[in-house]
């Protein structure tokens, strides 16, 4: 899954798969000198990855990425109704064909990795220890946990318990350090190993490993098992060999563990257990497809709920259990990732014991409660994804504790209140996602000072009020999505010095059936969206705005899709001239406005080169194209 440290950082550091192009002048080297994490990034910019970090300069390096898709492909009709339920359930079908289509035409190759095998292992238990080494180990043991589970003795007593299972493992079963009558001697041991070993393997027996999915309790004596993973400079799914958990091969090759060598000394740095097929890297889309390919992607992660970067296709290792605080004792872990799992219970407060970590991300699985307070300690804390969850409560004004968070993402939770002031105090954020939640009160103005931010999401809450003024200051933002929240009034006047916009989602925010009602965004079109010259998406649907559309929007050279229906617009689309960029690009993008006749009255929008025309009256919308 890729690097952690700060050598994960050399090189354009992915901002959730957006990349910065050639063409930007921000000093990004200087921006971050100063970042409390010691970050350097390359002259890509900066940026974060949500799944996997990733080096681009990297051959060797596997990462998930995303396959061509045919955009000429296009279907003959369109009938759709306004509700946006059934327009993004519909949506979702045809992304998740598309995904079912790539998978079965991307072939398979396979390709060996070294792992470190003991010689003869064996499944059955070693000669049964001594008295005096098991009391020995035990007591290690207890020591080791003291602070973090002070009823370590008891739990040891407790043959049911995953600590005296994990115990019992490592003395009748496990070989890995040899025998002497089943063990060697303590004294001869690597005591900060063995305690790590143990760590894993309570971890192993809480989960209840023999019923994962993949990689949990060997089945064989090789302890081997295959992972698949995308190799994009061959452009094919590769097996990679790695190790069950459990098995008697060296922890280091167990399936999701990373560690970092250093000497005679072995320590855990990474735990990361998702298996994914298919991830989309904007690094990887650009160098491979079209841009209209790009927007597609963007377009149906938005529909399926998915963060910009994340686990298109990932499979359930049916991990359950509750969060693993005994991984507090592997003092160099700097990452943990559980996604789309069953972990359930609440986040500890011992979770300020994971003095390294910098990356959490425990994303869809079935974590319950308020976040607590201890977690807003972790001053090293890069990455923060909770996302997928049943947390509750609010966001903690500590959050400004958190000054070195690159990306921060929460969504589908049960997270409500206020977005705190302090979130401004965040200065190197790349990534904010807080969305698909009932967050409410108004954007605080100090979202401006986020003037790193490339990417916001914030759909689907019940934020109330006009969009800040101060959202111009974010100079670096390439991506803005807001649907389904409760925003209302004018795109304020800076909004058009975002020149870096590439995508803006802020459609069906008009809403009128429940609390808080809104009219959804209103006012006209600025003719200074001319300055906005790399906006490729522009979804403004279901809201309130009026009058006539300004040429200069028609001049914009990148637009592909362009959603401007089910508003009050009026006069002639200016896409339509001869010399329009848009105009020159036939089948490469989707204009939709409301230039569709009603029963009673003409269309408000004269658009010849409209792919679909809508009436507001009728909500609907029909095919405008042969």
């Amino acid at each position: 899954p890729g690097k952690t440290t700060s050598d994960k950082f050399e090189g354009s550091f992915e901002n959730e798969g957006y990349t910065k192009t050639e063409d930007d002048d921000v000093d990004t080297n200087s921006q971050l000198s100063d970042h409390p994490g010691g970050i350097e990034v390359g002259d890509g910019g900066p940026g974060l990855v949500e799944a996997v970090a990733v080096d681009p300069e990297s051959d060797d390096e596997y990462i998930p990425a995303a396959v061509e898709f045919d955009p000429d492909d296009k279907g003959k009709s369109v009938v759709y109704l306004k509700d946006s339920r059934t327009r993004k359930y519909g949506i979702a079908a045809v992304c998740i064909l598309v995904a079912l289509v790539v998978g079965l035409s991307v072939g398979l190759t396979r390709t060996n990795v070294e792992v470190e095998v003991t010689d003869s292992p064996s499944m059955t238990p070693s000669a049964a220890p001594t008295s005096v080494l098991f009391s020995e180990v035990s007591n290690f043991i207890i020591t080791s946990f003291e602070g973090l589970m002070d009823d370590m003795d008891s739990l040891l007593d407790d043959d049911t318990s995953p600590q005296a299972q994990a115990l019992d493992w490592l003395f009748t079963v496990d070989t890995f350090f040899g025998s002497d009558n089943g063990r060697q001697l303590l004294e001869n041991i690597d005591e900060n190993r063995l305690l790590q070993r143990y760590v894993l393997a309570v971890f192993a027996f809480a989960t209840e490993s023999k019923f994962w999915s993949f990689c949990g309790f060997p089945t064989d004596n090789t302890g081997l098992c295959l992972v698949d993973l995308f190799d994009p400079s061959q452009g094919s799914i590769i097996e990679e060999v790695s190790s069950h958990w459990l098995s008697q091969n060296d922890e280091c090759s167990w399936f999701g563990v990373t560690c970092f060598e250093d000497g005679s000394s072995k320590n855990v740095q990474q735990i990361f257990m998702g298996k994914f097929q298919v991830l989309i890297s904007e690094s990887y889309i650009e160098a491979t497809i079209s841009s209209l390919f790009k927007s597609i992607v963007l377009i149906c992660q938005w529909l399926l709920h998915f963060p910009i970067v994340d686990y298109f296709s990932t499979e359930d290792n049916d991990i359950a259990g509750t969060f693993p605080v005994e991984f507090a004792l592997l003092p160099e872990l700097a990452l943990l990732d559980i996604p789309g799992n069953r972990l359930s219970g609440t986040l500890p407060p011992e979770i300020s014991e994971f003095r390294s970590l910098e990356e959490l991300r425990i994303p869809n699985n079935e974590m319950t409660g308020e976040l607590p307070d201890e977690l807003f300690d972790l001053g090293s804390l890069v990455t923060l994804t909770i996302g997928g969850n049943d947390f509750s409560g609010t966001l903690s004004t500590k959050i400004g504790q958190l000054t070195g968070l690159l990306g921060l993402f929460i969504f589908d939770t049960l997270m409500d209140g206020p977005i705190p002031s302090e979130i401004g105090e965040l200065r190197f954020l790349n990534g904010l996602f807080l969305e698909n939640s009932p967050f409410s009160g108004t954007l605080p103005t100090e979202i401006g000072k986020l003037t790193q931010l490339t990417t916001f999401h914030n759909s689907n809450t019940i934020i109330t009020g006009e969009i800040p003024n101060e959202i111009g200051n974010l100079e670096n933002l390439e991506i803005l999505i807001i649907p389904g929240s409760r925003y209302s009034g004018p795109l304020p006047p800076n909004f058009y010095n975002l020149d870096r916009l590439t995508d803006f989602f802020a459609n069906d925010i008009q809403n009128n059936d429940t609390a808080p009602v809104t009219t959804g965004l209103s006012g006209t079109i600025s003719a200074d969206i001319s300055k906005m010259t790399n906006l490729q998406i522009f979804l403004i649907h279901g809201n309130s705005f009026t009058g006539e559309l300004p040429d200069e929007f028609g001049d914009l050279p990148n637009l592909d899709f362009v959603f401007l229906n089910f508003n009050s617009f009026n006069g002639t689309a200016p896409f339509c001239d001869s010399v329009s960029p848009l105009l020159k690009r036939v089948g490469e993008y989707q204009l939709e406005m409301d230039c569709l006749d009603s029963d009673s009255a003409p269309a408000l929008v004269e658009c010849s080169c409209c792919d679909v025309c809508c009436d507001d009256s009728r909500e609907l919308c029909l095919n405008n194209q042969p």
